[in-house]
């Protein structure tokens, strides 16, 4: 039966609308040889699915079939599934480099010379076969044919050309489907895991992401490209310049290197927040970078989670002041750009007031001292406590006169009115008088000395004022003593 072409056309439009329009691709390939078989007037229209190339074999599998008849079918049978061909026959090995390229095939048996195609066709009863390679991707992925079991058909022409265009739409909808699938893996992956999936061509620059990522920076989800300028706008300056500078270093790098960062993305909203990069700079066969690719990892909880545990690492837990810690690194990220005074100082007989009135008593006493002191500084001087009923306080900007004042006034607020502290058991709070002693130390915006350096001649200040009589200022620069009432 020769093959009219418009009834082939039709049929091509048929299959090609399933394929559209099913929900699975594999419905659609179904339908599609459903449409072949008739219009070819073929005992059978197969596929066989490419599932690995050994030294010595092909592995294949019967995936696909339309048989005309009961008497055709080959789908079911074991022997066609997942079966093994071996390369020892030259013939056949040449068969299988010739699909590899692309080469498509029309056999009749009986004009074919002895040899394993032509055996392997006898045994299926088959008189005429023609096949086509489908190519996903650029690679052999399997081979679509067709077979006649009642005529010696020669299909060269427009039978191999309507394989072939079967074998494209084919290919497209398995693309399709594959692309479809990892999009949905990817925003899965999206949803579950707080992160974004990116590629940027290093040959055009042209930026491929995920959906869920397009939205958080503000483009549609259908958004066919995000301009690179206009990404790379959204990292932060500072770690927009480390990544810039990785990669003019990887670029000429051998092998793939890794790298991790994290940075702060503007997001729709226009508010910084915190993302891990994760990239890799891709190579091509040839070892050239092609694609900087990677995934962009929401970790502002994480930040969050490590903010307040550092926080609560830099302050005391029974005061809420700043502790050593916290002291340290009020040193080192601002650096005396201008005047600093520490102000050192510890309460006067403090273990007679444990003593006498018991530790939960001089805890309490310790909290609201700091809570006193606080009102008396501004929000950016920092009160310490270094331990025991040891504090500090790191005042910046201010003279030695403004610096010596605030000592006395932090002195007298706490000279000057009773603290009362609620005990457990007792009807009336406890009043306690307390007094403290203070040592001034300054550092001028042009020094460099260490913490360690400033908190001696501050201990050395605060040793004068005890020495003097307590409750009183001392200056270290002086050594002179501004006594109570002078």
């Amino acid at each position: 039966m020769p093959l009219v072409a418009d009834d082939c056309l039709a049929a091509l439009a048929r299959g090609s609308t399933a394929l559209m329009a099913m929900e699975h691709w594999a419905d659609g390939v179904d339908r599609l040889l459903t449409e072949l078989g008739p219009v070819s007037g073929a005992s059978r229209v197969w596929i066989l699915q490419l599932v690995e190339i050994q030294p010595d074999r092909v592995i294949q599998d019967y995936v696909f079939e339309w048989a005309s008849s009961e008497r055709y079918q080959l789908l079911n049978h074991y022997r066609s599934r997942f079966f093994a061909s071996s390369l020892d026959e030259v013939e056949y090995q040449q068969l299988v480099e010739e699909r590899q390229r692309g080469c498509r095939h029309s056999f009749c048996t009986p004009m074919l010379p002895e040899g394993p195609i032509k055996r392997h066709l006898e045994s299926q009863a088959t008189l005429s076969m023609a096949s086509v390679p489908i190519f996903v991707d650029g690679r052999w992925w399997g081979t679509l044919g067709i077979d006649d079991c009642d005529r010696s058909v020669n299909w060269e022409g427009p039978g191999l050309d309507l394989l072939e265009t079967a074998a494209q739409m084919v290919a497209a909808a398995l693309y399709r489907y594959q692309l479809n699938h990892r999009s949905r893996q990817v925003e899965l992956f999206h949803k579950v895991a707080d992160c974004g999936v990116w590629e940027v061509s290093l040959r055009n620059g042209r930026v491929w992401c995920s959906q869920g990522l397009k939205v958080a920076l503000g483009y549609p989800e259908t958004s066919p490209r995000m301009p690179l300028r206009r990404l790379a706008n959204r990292l932060h300056p500072t770690d927009r310049a480390v990544i810039w500078s990785w990669l003019r270093e990887s670029r000429n790098a051998p092998t793939p290197v890794q790298f991790r960062l994290d940075v702060r993305v503007r997001l729709v909203d226009d508010a910084w927040s915190w993302y891990e990069v994760i990239a890799e700079v891709q190579h091509n066969d040839q070892g050239e970078p092609v694609a900087l690719a990677g995934v962009l990892v929401d970790i502002g909880k994480r930040k969050q989670e490590e903010e307040q545990a550092q926080a609560a690492s830099e302050r005391d837990a029974l005061t809420g002041a700043l502790n050593r810690r916290g002291l340290d690194r009020q040193m080192s990220e601002h650096p005396a750009t201008f005047p600093r005074h520490l102000i050192l100082f510890d309460i006067d007989h403090f273990k007679q007031i444990n003593d006498t009135h018991g530790h939960l008593v001089g805890d309490a006493l310790l909290s609201q001292l700091v809570d006193r002191l606080q009102h008396e500084l501004r929000p950016e001087d920092c009160l310490v406590r270094l331990g025991g009923e040891e504090f500090a306080v790191l005042a910046t900007g201010m003279q030695n006169e403004q610096a010596m004042s605030l000592a006395e006034r932090l002195r007298r607020c706490v000279a000057d009115t009773p603290f009362c502290i609620e005990v457990a058991g007792v009807s009336r709070p406890v009043s306690v008088n307390m007094t403290i002693s203070l040592g001034v130390a300054h550092q001028a915006s042009d020094e460099f000395e260490a913490l360690a350096q400033l908190m001696a001649e501050a201990d050395q200040a605060l040793y004068a004022a005890k020495h003097t009589g307590r409750n009183c200022v001392a200056a270290a620069e002086s050594k002179a003593i501004y006594e109570l009432g002078s």
